[in-house]
């Protein structure tokens, strides 16, 4: 059997379930918002890259912006994690048990942090200054306008660990290009790509401030803050240009929002692995304010995964990672020795090369704006993905969910293998369906974004045009699948 939306292949329905499964009891939903007493200083002049101003497309705009992240975020443990350089130690054999103690020491202070009375020797604290969520906007330069048909939706878009807002441009190209096509039955108001606090620009406003050792649930979090408190009034923003730094809507409008959803838009969260556990929880907790929601290999997976061992082990892999070039060409020249960036579209490689880095002052190099302790912080923290796994089941069932996978053996791999993934999958089996992008890994934004960018289309087009998929989008997909 095929996908009845993009006739491609999926995941079918398991016949039975995982067996000897145990609960991680989970939190019921997500934390409260709350408005922190103070706010990190940002800092002046602000990076380059958030006074960005092009014309994307030649239907839409692209800028950059900062709203108030969600506070007060989970606890850690103070500080943070500073890895020496390699020159640092005496011998090979010494930087690695420094690492391998690192790693273990973060999992044990991320699991104490999670109890309800942890060890006080971790010192677990709560931040009283708020941090800031760095987004991407791109906006359509003329109203969608609903009496044709043509309805406005607007996409918020999380992505995965070490990435940054700006990987999604490649699908964003994609997606209008398809979606301005004459024969769409949709159109594209506004685009939001929303940045982790410890990622990208987020790394580099929010600085020490960071916590140590933070929560993934606090990228959900994050979501449901800006779409709650900061996503302008359809009224006062479509077509329109807005300030940098984004001001809170009304506690009137805001809890009309979370009681009434949205009644100026179409709001459709699509996430990337840790961008898309993000944008699931987040739909467990404030169920009015999505219609769909689309998640790409999302990590979501069974507590009997998350061993002690796993942990260290996934951390070992990224947070000895080179992380500082003499140029982008060098650091360009170096990610292309590695398969996971060889497997990349060229375009996403650049995006990465040109926006995941940064010029250094302090040091003259290029760097990683997500630094290897940055990242590697983000798999000391397992208990959301155990969370997600629980609950999917009792998503509304009025939000239809499209699950866009990739079709590698290492694609499902990160949750179990193929029949874990199938089982993620139909664990919500009503208003549910699936797609294998051919040739796809776990990373399939940076590798497959036309793909990607066409079966959002058809998704979309199909929710918004009385169930009827767009068949000038099908044919194109069908086409390709026989490529």
């Amino acid at each position: 059997m095929t996908d009845p939306i993009s006739g491609n292949r999926h995941f079918e329905r398991p016949s039975r379930q995982l067996t000897a499964e145990y609960t991680c009891s989970p939190r019921r939903r997500l934390a409260p918002l709350e408005k922190p007493p103070s706010q990190v200083p940002l800092p002046n002049p602000l990076p380059e890259n958030l006074n960005r101003k092009v014309a994307f497309t030649p239907t839409h705009t692209l800028t950059v912006h900062v709203a108030g992240a969600a506070w007060p975020r989970l606890a850690s443990a103070p500080g943070q994690i500073n890895v020496p350089p390699p020159s640092a130690f005496k011998s090979k054999e010494a930087r690695k048990q420094w690492l391998e103690d690192t790693a273990k020491r973060m999992v044990y202070e991320k699991s104490e942090a999670e109890k309800r009375f942890p060890n006080p020797k971790i010192r677990a604290t709560v931040s009283q200054v708020g941090l800031w969520s760095p987004l991407l906007r791109i906006r359509r330069n003329e109203h969608a306008d609903v009496g044709d048909k043509k309805k406005g939706i607007t996409i918020v878009t999380t992505h995965a660990i070490g990435f940054h807002k700006e990987i999604w441009e490649p699908t964003f190209k994609h997606l209008i290009e398809i979606t301005e096509s004459p024969s769409s039955p949709i159109r594209i108001q506004e685009i939001w790509s929303l940045e982790a606090v410890n990622h990208g620009d987020g790394a580099l406003i929010n600085g020490d401030y960071i916590p140590k050792l933070p929560d993934r649930s606090d990228y959900a979090r994050d979501l449901a803050n800006f779409l709650v408190h900061y996503l302008p009034d359809g009224a006062d923003a479509f077509t329109k240009e807005l300030p940098t730094i984004l001001p809170r809507v009304s506690e009137e409008l805001s809890a009309s929002r979370v009681k009434s959803g949205f009644n100026d838009r179409y709001v459709i969260p699509i996430g990337h692995s840790l961008g898309a556990d993000a944008a699931g929880l987040c739909a467990l907790s404030y169920p009015k304010l999505f219609q769909a929601i689309i998640l790409s290999e999302a990590t979501f997976y069974p507590p009997s995964g998350s061993k002690l061992e796993r942990k260290v082990r996934v951390i070992l892999g990224t947070i000895g990672r080179r992380s500082s070039w003499k140029s982008r060409e060098e650091a360009r020249a170096g990610f292309l020795k590695a398969p996971v960036f060889q497997a990349f579209d060229p375009s996403a490689l650049d995006t990465y090369i040109q926006y995941g880095l940064y010029d250094n002052p302090k040091t003259g190099m290029v760097e990683l704006k997500c630094n290897p302790a940055l990242e590697s912080s983000e798999y000391a923290e397992l208990r959301s993905m155990n969370e997600g796994w629980e609950l999917i089941p009792t998503l509304d069932k009025n939000i239809e969910l499209r699950w866009i996978m990739g079709d590698k053996d290492e694609a499902w791999n990160i949750i179990g293998g193929p029949f874990a993934a199938s089982v993620l999958i139909w664990k919500r089996p009503d208003n549910t369906s699936n797609i294998r992008i051919r040739d796809g890994g776990h990373l399939i934004i940076q590798e497959k974004p036309r793909l990607v960018a066409e079966d959002i289309a058809l998704f979309l087009g199909k929710k918004f045009s009385n169930g009827v998929v767009p068949s000038v989008i099908k044919a194109a997909t069908e086409a390709r699948a026989k490529l």
